[in-house]
């Protein structure tokens, strides 16, 4: 991906950044008011999140070209941060939703079938929110993952063959650390239910590890060319 489908691809996140904070304001009348503090002191920390990353949005859009792999990344870090809070917080509203819909099942009887449908529909939606990190971002996640590895390696087989022997431990670490994520996200597709947020954390950090070897094995490059 280059820089201009970048910068556009990061422009359309912003837009849905908005709508999905519209989205959870919506929602936020269907908790009961007891539980709207909590609530709202989640959506609060994910407002902080959006302006977090509309701030990086700009830091990308005004970014010079030695500073462009810098900025790319921290976007992207805080597109991650927004995202998983996103999540959260959807999650948070299905198990206040469900509070409301346990106790409506004391109900009368005519009452009571639907009421235990409603309920495991938002049970559903509960599975489907842990889903979402990776399911909704797969093609993302891997397109960025052969984007970055993809680009240092062509940049390291222009170089000599003095230079490549130079470097070729750290294009060995890259390799690596890229296999094993992807080995993590292969593992999350068919992992249990109770695994999958264990897995989220881990694909995380190794993603983060991954970003960071493949900035500085560029920099090493430009630097080894001088």
């Amino acid at each position: 991906m280059n820089k201009e489908e970048f910068k556009a691809k990061a422009n359309q996140k912003i837009d849905e950044v908005s709508a999905k904070i519209n989205e959870l304001k919506a929602k936020r009348e269907s908790a009961k008011e007891d539980a709207k503090a909590q609530y709202d002191e989640a959506l609060e920390d994910l407002k902080v999140k959006k302006t977090d990353l509309e701030r990086k949005y700009s830091e990308l859009e005004n970014a010079a070209d030695d500073k462009w792999e810098e900025v790319k990344d921290a976007f992207s870090a805080a597109s991650d941060s927004f995202k998983e809070g996103f999540d959260k917080l959807k999650t948070l509203f299905t198990i206040l939703v469900l509070g409301i819909l346990l106790t409506s099942c004391g109900s009368s009887d005519k009452d009571k079938k639907t009421t235990l449908e409603d309920v495991q529909e938002e049970v559903n939606k509960a599975v489907d929110v842990s889903k979402d990190y990776i399911a909704e971002n797969w093609e993302e996640i891997k397109g960025d993952i052969e984007s970055k590895t993809n680009q240092a390696e062509e940049k390291y087989n222009s170089l000599s063959n003095d230079l490549q022997d130079k470097l070729k431990d750290q294009k060995q670490k890259m390799k690596e650390q890229k296999a094993e994520l992807n080995k993590k996200l292969e593992e999350y597709n068919t992992a249990a239910y109770e695994r999958k947020e264990a897995l989220k954390a881990e694909i995380d950090q190794l993603k983060t590890a991954l970003d960071k070897s493949v900035s500085v094995f560029e920099k090493e490059m430009k630097e080894t060319k001088k």
